[in-house]
């Protein structure tokens, strides 16, 4: 497992991963200590803090 990207992610706000190496939807993993959502673009995963009332740590792995 590799790490994409730790992160603090604020209230309404987002994360951002950019696709490389044929990177889907299915070969990453997220760990948060609260709600989330994962939206897919062409050209990028987008992890958004869906928590109302305070921001969440997000790890973001490939899986293996």
């Amino acid at each position: 497992m590799a790490v994409l990207k730790e992160a603090n992610i604020p209230i309404g706000r987002s994360v951002f991963i950019p696709k490389k190496d044929g990177l889907t939807l299915a070969d990453i993993e997220v760990e948060a200590n609260g709600q989330y959502q994962i939206i897919e673009r062409p050209e990028c995963f987008v992890i958004k803090n869906a928590e109302c009332c305070r921001s969440i740590l997000a790890t973001v792995k490939t899986k293996e």
